[in-house]
């Protein structure tokens, strides 16, 4: 009796190690799946093109140079809205718009905006009730420079609301900005994650 209790002891102790050996093995088997596709993963993420899979198809994804890269189309889109911030005013929505525009560039290039927008500016539409509109001439951009370039040429529309007596006539202003982008992260407060940087008034290009 005691003989056959050693033994089955002695059998439970062996099949207790092999099992523990067997999950252990399992174990180092797995880690070393995890660690080989892992660095399969970094090794895909570093690629240019990297090839998906499906049943139906092939598909391919293309890494661009940087995330912070923008596209013309990208620029075009951001000058269009400045240019609304920047020249497209009422009484109601000159203060909104000159601290929205302002948030696009960076604090020597807000300055000398902000120079522009003098008094005599602000009086045509808090005394005069200017409304004024912008239209988008021409633009350039360039996208193979750093940080990107942007030459535009504009026509601003000024219309006045009679007051008693006084009635001023329209008025139609040309003029011209450069100024280049540097990328940004993309915000709530920057959709476009875009700064303008070196901002320059230009004359209308028809008197240059």
């Amino acid at each position: 009796m005691g003989l056959m209790i050693f033994e089955n002891t002695r059998y439970l102790s062996l099949l207790i190690k092999r099992v523990y050996m067997a999950l252990l093995c399992a174990f180092l088997i797995i880690a070393c799946l995890a660690v080989f596709f892992a660095k399969k993963w970094h090794d895909a993420s570093k690629l240019d093109n990297v090839y998906i899979l499906s049943s139906d198809n092939t598909l391919t994804a293309s890494r661009t140079d940087g995330s912070m890269a923008r596209s013309s189309y990208e620029i075009m889109a951001f000058a269009k809205v400045f240019l609304e911030k920047a020249f497209a005013h009422s009484e109601y929505s000159w203060e909104e718009n000159l601290t929205e525009v302002t948030d696009f560039m960076d604090k020597e290039s807000a300055h000398l905006f902000l120079s522009k927008m003098d008094e005599t500016i602000e009086a045509l539409y808090k005394e005069r009730n200017a409304i004024s509109t912008v239209s988008l001439k021409e633009i350039e951009v360039d996208v193979d420079t750093q940080p990107y370039e942007v030459l535009l040429y504009y026509s601003t529309m000024l219309r006045f609301a009679s007051l008693g007596e006084v009635i001023y006539e329209d008025a139609e202003v040309e003029g011209g900005i450069y100024f280049q982008i540097e990328p940004l992260s993309r915000s709530k407060k920057n959709p476009f994650g875009m700064q303008i940087r070196k901002l320059k008034f230009l004359q209308n290009k028809s008197d240059g």
